[in-house]
């Protein structure tokens, strides 16, 4: 049975690990190197030092490993049909982010047939709202698409995804964190008819 009580007319989707291949970036050096514990996230890490100095040098630091990562990164495979497949079927599209925009804007030129053009709305860390797991970001991004959020399906395998799509009240894909995130699921997820109550 497909849990879709609405029509999804968008799909926001992770950038690094969903659209991109994993691994790009070495997140175990980045954390030794800015001195992460490994269970604390890195934005929140940042956000918990006592200074602006010490933010600034390590948010510098960071920028540093996610401009290399981006000029390396990969499309995942797939990824690129998929978003003019979706585009063709008249789907808003929209890209989720922990990431800085400039990243973002640089992963996608080593896409072939897919530009930053392709995307209606992109929430970065550049945006003023409180990053995932909030589900500001969705919410945001749903207004900026003129749509209901529960309209907009949030596509992503690491938790701060599902998290961020439950706290918005939107559904997402896959539904736990950790499984990847496969096209013919989400091909069905969205297109396969859903049955009315007296059939289910």
């Amino acid at each position: 049975m497909i849990n879709r009580p609405f029509d999804i007319k968008a799909v926001l989707f992770d950038f690094d690990g969903t659209l991109t291949k994993p691994g790009a970036l070495d997140f175990p050096l980045l954390k030794k190197t800015i001195g992460c514990p490994s269970d604390i996230p890195v934005l929140e890490f940042i956000n918990s030092l006592p200074t602006s100095l010490e933010k600034e040098e390590t948010i510098s630091l960071l920028e540093r490993f996610e401009t290399k990562a981006a000029a390396h990164s990969k499309p995942n495979d797939g990824a690129e049909s998929l978003i003019h497949y979706l585009r063709s079927k008249g789907l808003g599209m929209g890209i989720i982010t922990r990431n800085r925009l400039s990243s973002i804007e640089r992963a996608l030129k080593n896409f072939e047939n897919i530009t930053i053009s392709c995307f209606d709305v992109i929430i970065s860390r550049n945006t003023p709202v409180k990053p995932k797991p909030s589900g500001d970001g969705i919410r945001l991004a749903a207004q900026k698409l003129n749509l209901d959020v529960k309209e907009v399906l949030m596509v992503g395998d690491y938790i701060f995804d599902i998290q961020a799509g439950k706290s918005a009240g939107c559904s997402t894909h896959p539904e736990q964190s950790g499984a990847a995130v496969n096209t013919q699921d989400l091909l069905v997820f969205l297109f396969l008819p859903v049955l009315p109550p007296c059939c289910l």
